[in-house]
């Protein structure tokens, strides 16, 4: 394990350093041992209150890793995926400064933070799903990435020192969760100040024709899967069709959300408003993290204006929002 990595966790528990014993070769602290299976460190820890939503969603994905590696042999082919067709990827990855440390929350099978793990930068990704963390590791290593580090934990239970990343981002998955404002303080803990913010949630009217389409399949079965696109295009594997079929429209649990409403997150918890997308118009030379003076004005007619919009359509009502902590 790189020394850097090892250096951003904290037993949160006990408030103790974690560190290697290289003869048991498993990661502690003074009172906890954190095994590693198949090569992947568990430091998951359960919430006092029970939590049923996060139990379902790790059994799910233990069964959908998502997104998966089909065609994708080396750090070139991934590269060359994520510049080409992830709009997102590719500007995120231009906007994020060289040498920082970030921490991607709901990582899956990692694919995001191998792509990002160019220019010395630090990247620490976290996930419930063991299976979809073997392929994110087994890829990994399979093209001796160094600088990312892949491991079981719970978004309501980060065992990472406070204020120590420069960038958090949580893309599609807290919306997954059983409190997805909740799920949004406990990720800005390890953010410093000064630091970015970054999280991508369905939006509540721009996911309208998806939920439509999750009507139909759940109460009339696969059959109606035509009504998606993406089900139906024979550039696709078989496994990405199923992934893609059962994350959108068999998921155990989802909610919508408005910028409003995340606006008002950003409020309560002192991080200030940078840019997002796809409110604001992004170009593949934007900075993400470059304030905007941008005022929304006639806001709730621009939200709903998004169930119009064939992007949201297409990409299943999906928005981002970039913030940045300033206490």
């Amino acid at each position: 394990m790189n020394e850097k990595l090892l250096n951003l966790l904290l037993d949160k528990k006990h408030n103790l350093d974690i560190y290697l014993d290289k003869d048991k070769d498993i990661l502690k602290s003074k009172k906890t041992n954190y095994i590693k299976k198949n090569n992947i460190y568990n430091f998951f820890v359960n919430e006092e209150i029970s939590d049923h939503v996060t139990q379902k969603q790790e059994k799910f994905y233990e069964e959908v890793k998502f997104p998966n590696y089909d065609g994708l042999e080396n750090y070139s082919d991934l590269l060359t995926k994520s510049s080409g067709t992830n709009h997102f990827a590719a500007i995120l990855d231009k906007s994020l400064a060289y040498n920082s440390k970030i921490l991607e929350v709901g990582c899956g099978t990692g694919q995001l933070s191998l792509f990002l793990q160019r220019f010395n930068r630090l990247i620490f990704g976290i996930d419930l799903s063991n299976p979809s963390l073997e392929l994110a590791n087994e890829f990994k290593e399979r093209n001796e990435i160094m600088n990312v580090f892949f491991a079981k934990m719970n978004i309501f239970n980060l065992q990472f020192k406070d204020e120590i990343f420069d960038y958090v981002i949580s893309n599609g998955v807290l919306h997954h969760t059983y409190d997805t404002e909740k799920a949004f303080k406990k990720i800005l803990k390890p953010l410093k100040k000064n630091g970015y913010i970054v999280i991508g949630l369905y939006h509540k009217y721009g996911r309208l024709y998806t939920n439509f389409r999750q009507f139909v399949i759940q109460n009339f079965g696969e059959k109606f899967k035509f009504l998606d696109k993406r089900n139906i295009d024979n550039n696709i594997s078989k496994e990405k069709r199923f992934a893609w079929l059962k994350d959108q429209y068999k998921n155990p649990h989802e909610t919508s959300h408005t910028l409003k409403e995340v606006l008002s997150w950003f409020d309560k918890n002192n991080i200030e408003y940078i840019s997002s997308i796809p409110f604001e118009n992004v170009s593949s030379d934007t900075n993400i993290f470059r304030k905007t003076n941008r005022k929304f004005k006639n806001l709730f007619v621009k939200e709903l204006l998004m169930m119009f919009s064939p992007s949201q359509i297409k990409e299943g009502g999906f928005f981002v929002v970039v913030g940045k902590k300033l206490i």
